[in-house]
């Protein structure tokens, strides 16, 4: 039996992708390996989104040359963001790369190793798969308890600072009816818990044919036998209707917990980074949470030092 071994860098997304790509290899006979000297296969999932996570992924890269060279072997492939946002400019520095793949391409992994094992040159395929989020793609999911479940891909907000509608395209949701298809099925298999997946699940519903939207799709979550707790990632503010709100307070299953990021309390901060929301808005937006729920855990990521932020802003912030 072959084997793969998987590093992941980066967000829920991209474990959830990497859960993905094992799936997918455990049909075509690959077997997971515990350490990446011990497999046939090695693939690095990869995040862009935060300097660390990039600054990770070429150390290993360059660990993995070391490996290669004891086991000639051995591929190595290079999927996520970084492999979208660069494609073949990977092979520039790293020529020992044998795969690279995109955000949207992971339903195609097969055909990709397949394809470099007629190939003696290495395959790059980021072109992306305009009907990803209508493809049922298997997963190979480490926990037993606690799932996983995209919603929907890409983003339609293009803050200053973010590359993903770039990277993970625009705004394409999943029908409903298979969502709850999958959360059924892993009802079945014993899981409990499953986390709605989504770079900003309040929009959830664009595009689709019926007129359904996240508040809808959470109460039809709820009632999915089996599953004892609803948690999603990520809200955007600008988009966190009375409908969601409500629902804390009508769906049990629901947990009582929200991410939201602020990102900054300065107006001035905000319009430059094209939040699309006020610190006014976002304040009322959780003291709405806060009557529903009193006791609703709140956590927000916060930038600070963003171009042309001065003292004031910082202390708006702070503040």
């Amino acid at each position: 039996m072959k084997s793969f071994h998987i590093i992941t860098f980066g967000c829920q997304m991209n474990a959830h992708d990497s859960e993905r790509m094992a799936g997918v290899l455990a049909t075509q006979g690959y077997g997971p390996a515990e350490l990446p000297g011990q497999a046939d296969l090695v693939i690095l999932n990869t995040c862009s989104i935060r300097e660390k996570a990039e600054q990770k992924f070429y150390s290993e890269l360059g660990r993995l040359r070391e490996l290669k060279a004891e086991n000639p072997g051995m591929q190595i492939a290079v999927a996520g963001c970084i492999a979208q946002q660069k494609g073949k400019a990977i092979l520039s520095g790293a020529p020992y790369v044998d795969m690279v793949f995109g955000t949207s391409d992971i339903g195609r992994l097969s055909e990709i190793v397949e394809k470099k094992q007629r190939l003696q040159s290495p395959v790059v395929e980021t072109s992306g798969d305009p009907e990803y989020h209508r493809r049922s793609i298997p997963s190979s999911r480490a926990d037993g308890v606690k799932a996983w479940v995209s919603i929907m891909y890409g983003c339609d907000n293009f803050c200053t600072y973010c590359v993903v509608p770039y990277l993970r395209g625009r705004e394409r949701s999943r029908s409903p009816e298979d969502i709850i298809r999958e959360v059924r099925d892993l009802a079945g298999q014993g899981f409990r818990e499953v986390t709605l997946l989504g770079q900003n699940v309040n929009s959830y519903g664009k595009g689709l044919e019926q007129n359904r939207g996240f508040p809808e799709l959470l109460r039809m979550v709820n009632g999915v036998p089996g599953i004892e707790r609803i948690r999603f990632v990520t809200s955007h503010p600008r988009d966190l209707s009375e409908g969601l709100i409500s629902a804390f307070g009508d769906l049990p299953r629901l947990c009582e917990a929200i991410h939201l990021p602020v990102q900054s309390g300065s107006d001035r901060v905000l319009e430059a980074m094209n939040r699309n929301y006020s610190r006014q808005q976002y304040l009322d937006r959780v003291r709405r949470l806060r009557e529903t729920i009193p006791d609703i855990a709140i956590t927000t990521d916060i930038i600070t030092g963003f171009p042309g932020e001065g003292e004031e802003d910082f202390a708006m912030t702070m503040s």
